[in-house]
């Protein structure tokens, strides 16, 4: 039963590294077009990337070590954008499609916070409403957030924060619960909602997602990579005790 275990957990692996893999690659076919602004392929490559990840979970086995495997796909790549940051890995068009300015140090920024992220929410909620849910808010909130902001914040800057405006933060409120609560959905489904039900989360999802974006809206460049999914997490566990 273990080698069949760890077969599965092995497979998952490398099925959703796979599909990373495939991810990135699209969109970096998609950057070198020049179609799109790269702001605009970065930010849907900070969108995409978490919900699909989280999509190949049902991938995994279910054994103490499936957490490793899990965890280990994000950090693989994370690893890979740190050594591509760090001139080890000479990765232009990776370095085009993920950076603000074109420098392959913002790598070591941005993109490595948003991967250890991922790396140490799959690790310790592995399969659990609240990583999901919060990680789902980082993804679509903070990516609308920066596109939205963009289209149609104009000179409408919050007062606290010059870099972020009243479009974008709305845009995250309005993003991070529906990602969020499409992931409950789909966790109560495959049976790992906890002991709520998707309508009993509502009004702490909606409560997380104003909490999250305004830790967002703080004039902390990258870190809100981090801040923003810990608040939420936090509000929803407090919101929510009985949510996985």
């Amino acid at each position: 039963m273990l080698d069949v275990q760890l077969s599965q957990d092995a497979t998952g692996f490398l099925c959703a590294s796979a599909v990373m893999v495939g991810l990135v690659e699209a969109l970096k076919a998609l950057a070198t077009t020049g179609l799109y602004p790269s702001t605009f392929t970065r930010k849907l490559l900070h969108i995409a990337a978490g919900p699909v990840f989280m999509l190949t979970w049902p991938w995994f086995g279910s054994t103490e070590a499936t957490k490793l495997w899990a965890s280990a796909v994000p950090l693989t790549m994370t690893a890979k954008f740190a050594l591509t940051g760090l001139g080890v890995i000479r990765q232009e068009s990776e370095v085009k499609m993920m950076s603000r300015t074109g420098n392959r140090q913002d790598l070591l920024r941005g993109p490595l916070l948003y991967g250890l992220v991922f790396t140490v929410a799959t690790f310790f909620g592995f399969r659990t409403t609240t990583a999901a849910c919060s990680l789902a808010a980082l993804c679509a909130g903070d990516g609308m957030a920066d596109i939205m902001g963009r289209r149609y914040g104009g000179t409408h800057t919050l007062p606290w924060s010059p870099r972020k405006t009243w479009a974008g933060s709305a845009a995250y409120v309005v993003s991070a619960f529906a990602a969020s609560y499409a992931f409950v959905q789909l966790f109560y489904a495959w049976g790992w909602g906890g002991m709520t039900t998707p309508s009993e989360l509502v009004l702490p999802l909606l409560a997380a997602s104003l909490i999250s974006a305004g830790a967002e809206s703080l004039p902390m460049l990258d870190i809100d990579n981090v801040i923003a999914p810990l608040c939420f997490a936090v509000a929803l566990r407090m919101l929510a005790p009985g949510v996985s």
